[in-house]
């Protein structure tokens, strides 16, 4: 059936053309009725060699055909067919991004700065927005205040601050004195690849959704430079983790719990802003406030994450065909896994093992045996305990603390 030709056609279950085999059958049997059947067809012939090349040509064509027919679902259309796509949903691909981090920013009530740029220890600026005032509501002209703004790295791709790292102001403004960062860096990302749009093509239709949590989430998604994020909701009367409806032990009643990594303050609480519920508290430590076009001043608040380092201690047996490199693979291949986990999901052992033997190709014939592994948040002690996170914390993953002992 495979090497029958049909002229292409759609049905419900979509694009149906004929393979190559069926165009050049279809040539070869209508060659034979036009020129008789005693014409001589062998591949080694010019005749069939001809007719091989129109067959391939058309059987070409018909790929393009089912390209352009796939470029029509967001589930199958890729490259720029997809970015197009996405369009209608509003959606964007996004393009390799810059770092960004919160910093907070010290000088006196009513300062002014204006294209602000702050400077880390390694050498690399940072962009503040501008302008900023440094104004504290009713505070006089002059008061010690801070702020908390997001500064973009001018450098483009990974580049990594850990707390602490931001603390030169490289454009001097009366009366601002300080700068520093409590967080660390959201590192920037290359471009968005087709299956992650795909993925936040899937989410954004919950934008105009029948709840308002889920148009929170979904704008949360659309703000360039977000990479990962949760929200919570408790629409009970209660604070108490375990009763119905409570997501996290302490969540305000009636309250939304926004935790966001990556993305500009300013977006995400405007985001927020407009999903949340009249009468709604909205649950954080980063403030921001709001004010409508009716001079009505609300302050949205969402969290940051909180990192958690993992610290793993693995025991192995080298076997046959073990080399020194598989120790830096097992490694990479545990802190990859850890670090795809998301905000407020536990780091189960099991999955950190898997993760270790996952280097190994071929698993009928392992380069290495497992004798112990054990993890913790801190270097000691370590267990075989899973690691829970609370609501606003993620694990991190990094080589550094892992340690291979090979016997």
């Amino acid at each position: 059936m495979a090497d029958t030709y049909f002229a292409p056609y759609v049905d419900e279950s979509g694009l149906h053309i004929p393979t190559y085999n069926g165009i050049l059958n279809h040539l070869l049997d209508n060659a034979k009725k036009i020129y008789g059947q005693d014409i001589y067809l062998g591949t080694d012939s010019a005749d069939y060699q001809m007719i091989s090349v129109y067959s391939l040509s058309l059987y070409e064509a018909m790929q393009t055909l089912q390209y352009n027919y796939n470029q029509m679902s967001p589930n199958t259309s890729i490259g720029a067919g997809l970015s197009s796509l996405v369009r209608l949903n509003g959606l964007l691909r996004r393009p390799a991004t810059y770092s960004t981090c919160d910093v907070v920013l010290t000088g006196t009530s009513a300062a002014t700065i204006t294209d602000g740029v702050v400077t880390d220890v390694s050498g690399y600026q940072w962009d503040l927005p501008t302008p900023i005032t440094l104004q504290a509501a009713g505070s006089p002209v002059g008061t010690t205040y801070s702020l908390t703004v997001t500064a973009t790295c001018q450098t483009i791709g990974a580049i990594n601050a850990a707390i602490g790292d931001i603390n030169t102001i490289s454009t001097p403004t009366a009366g601002w004195t300080a700068v520093e960062n409590l967080v660390a860096a959201t590192a920037g990302t290359a471009a968005e690849t087709d299956s992650e749009l795909r993925e936040r093509q899937a989410v954004s239709t919950a934008l105009p959704s029948q709840t308002m949590l889920e148009g929170t989430i979904a704008g949360i998604i659309s703000i360039s430079g977000v990479t990962r994020y949760k929200a919570y909701e408790n629409p009970t009367n209660s604070t108490t983790y375990g009763d119905p409806g409570v997501p996290f032990e302490g969540a305000p009643v009636h309250s939304i719990t926004c935790v966001v990594e990556g993305g500009e303050i300013a977006d995400i609480a405007q985001i927020i802003y407009e999903n949340r519920g009249l009468g709604c508290y909205v649950n954080g430590d980063v403030e921001t406030n709001i004010t409508d076009d009716y001079d009505n001043i609300t302050t949205i608040r969402f969290y940051r994450p909180t990192y958690v380092p993992i610290y793993i201690n693995i025991t192995i047996d080298e076997l046959a065909g073990y080399t020194d490199d598989m120790e830096d693979e097992i490694k990479e291949a545990i802190t990859d896994y850890i670090n795809s986990l998301q905000i407020g999901e536990t780091l189960v052992w099991s999955s950190v093992i898997y993760a270790a033997v996952s280097v190994m190709t071929r698993q009928a014939k392992p380069t290495f045996s497992i004798k112990s592994l054990t993890m913790g948040k801190t270097a000691s002690p370590t267990t075989t305990d899973d690691i829970e996170m609370a609501y606003n914390e993620v694990v991190q993953g990094d080589e550094d603390y892992i340690v291979v002992i090979s016997s």
